[in-house]
């Protein structure tokens, strides 16, 4: 491939007081191999602690950066997206990290494979406060009917295949364009997850089998620490698109367990289940014999 058929990148990292962790994400960005190919845009909130002594520091890495208050995080987001044109896109709170390799995977898959409009980590990673990886969940794969059926709503007492996870999700500038290119800012918490609602709606989700994001846990995550009303508001979406969530929660149960049955590899299994229906998991793997990215159905 030549470096003319190679896009940019749009990264964008909204931050306010979290300097304890800021630095740790700004440099998980800017080390990238591929760093050359992304205009990275840092917006801040306004802060009051070292956080603006700590983009100063680093703004050379910068297309953008401005600090002055804004109407919330995700608006921080949006309006930093505007900062660039780049045909690729995702954001990064700044109390969260990429894995090295992270931006050269994304962009390779979108680089080689057009078709592909957004994925996510199969394998989203759990950090400890200090950034030290803690765990790796296990996102079998995403399809339209599990997800407006609440396959990735946790704590619904409902089967769960778990989150869709924001740091562990790129998609194409074209889809975000093509469902609005903004947040449904009449939710405070759950804005990530309405915007993958309009965006699965429109074309399917793959799952690449490889870690991309990790999410630290530090106590005072909103999403954690307003778990109960981030979950609201996620079936406040899913109620837009469905009069009854779940569906069928007999069919939602078995689904869930055959798609970890598929990513185990224990497709003799299948048949035992009542609704054997789980569907292929459409997933981005390297093909090791073609030296390039290929979708395949698992």
């Amino acid at each position: 491939m030549t470096d003319l058929a190679k896009s940019r990148m749009t990264m964008v990292t909204v931050n306010y007081n979290y300097g304890a962790y800021l630095e740790q994400c700004l440099q998980s960005v800017i080390t990238q191999p591929d760093f050359g190919r992304v205009d990275y845009v840092v917006m801040d909130a306004g802060s009051t602690d070292n956080s603006v002594d700590i983009i100063k520091g680093l703004s050379q890495h910068f297309t953008y950066w401005q600090s002055e208050p804004d109407k919330g995080n995700y608006d921080g987001v949006a309006r930093g997206f505007e900062k660039s044109d780049a045909p690729y896109m995702g954001w990064l709170n700044s109390d969260d990290m990429l894995v090295p390799w992270a931006l050269r995977t994304v962009m390779d898959i979108f680089d080689q494979l057009p078709e592909v409009r957004w994925i996510t980590s199969r394998f989203p990673l759990i950090a400890r406060a200090d950034g030290t990886v803690i765990n790796s969940e296990i996102m079998p794969g995403v399809d339209e009917w599990g997800f407006f059926n609440a396959e990735h709503v946790k704590s619904l007492e409902l089967p769960s295949s778990g989150w869709i996870t924001q740091d562990a999700t790129f998609w194409r500038r074209d889809l975000w364009d093509e469902v609005g290119g903004d947040f449904d800012y009449s939710l405070e918490l759950a804005c990530d997850f309405e915007l993958w609602a309009r965006f699965i709606q429109k074309t399917p989700l793959y799952s690449v089998p490889v870690p991309l994001g990790i999410y630290r846990t530090q106590g005072e995550n909103k999403a954690m620490v307003h778990r109960d009303q981030y979950r609201d508001e996620c079936v406040k979406v899913l109620s837009r698109h469905t009069p009854l969530i779940p569906e069928d929660i007999d069919r939602l149960t078995h689904r869930v367990i055959g798609k970890k049955l598929r990513i185990s590899k224990l497709h003799s299994l299948l048949p035992m289940l009542k609704h054997n229906d789980a569907p292929p998991l459409k997933t981005v793997r390297y093909s090791t014999i073609d030296q390039r990215y290929v979708i395949v159905e698992e």
